[in-house]
């Protein structure tokens, strides 16, 4: 399933006309191992403040990341999405270190989780993966690679919702930031509310959106 990228030329027509279409939430906060603290239950009910905070803007994927901390090691990962299958309906894809949760409503929206602290790293084995297929640098594009970052997610951020300090980017964000609006909240893992992601959503929508670019 191939990336749909937004073309400059509709970026140009969403900014002129002021419009703000979001359709991809990402949320940065904690760390894999706070997540591992979390038992079925309390994974129920934060994933449900998590949808109905992020999705109030009528988000069809939101993406939850670690804000930063430990890489999981295969074993762990494989137990940790076992701990949220037991909450919510979880499907999987990919392997191992590339292993992402998806969690698909009935309302068309799906919540892929993953705990992936180091997005440096898993670019590096999305890269190596892709080499294992017999991909050489000529089949390698713009596309295929947001295709592979984004994964199920069709369409790339519009919405980067980090949980943590202003002055710190998270380390499991590479590719995300490149068209994105950024909302910092100064919280951690264990404050994220619905509340808080709709004052986020709120904030995104007042914006004068650039999708990367700067103010003139």
């Amino acid at each position: 399933m191939g990336i749909q990228k937004k073309s400059p030329s509709k970026k140009a027509q969403s900014d002129s006309l002021g419009l703000s279409p979001l359709e991809h939430v990402v949320i940065a906060a904690g760390t894999p191992q706070e997540w591992r603290n979390f038992g079925s239950s309390d994974w129920g009910s934060r994933l449900d403040d998590i949808v109905r905070g992020a999705s109030v803007g009528g988000a069809r994927w939101i993406t939850l990341l670690p804000h930063g901390g430990d890489v999981l090691t295969v074993a762990e990962r494989e137990e940790f999405f076992k701990v949220i299958g037991d909450a919510v309906p979880l499907g999987l894809v990919g392997t191992e270190h590339l292993m992402r949760g998806v969690w698909q409503k009935s309302s068309g929206l799906s919540v892929i989780i993953d705990p992936s602290p180091q997005g440096r790293i898993r670019f590096a084995m999305i890269l190596e993966s892709l080499r294992a297929d017999q991909m050489g640098p000529e089949d390698l594009n713009e596309s295929v690679l947001a295709t592979c970052v984004m994964t199920p997610a069709d369409v790339e951020p519009d919405l980067v919702v980090v949980f943590g300090p202003p002055d710190q980017l998270p380390s499991s964000l590479i590719w995300e930031l490149g068209y994105s609006e950024l909302v910092f909240l100064d919280l951690k893992w264990d404050d994220l509310s619905a509340s808080h992601l709709e004052l986020a959503v709120d904030d995104f929508d007042r914006r004068h959106r650039r999708f990367g670019g700067l103010d003139s």
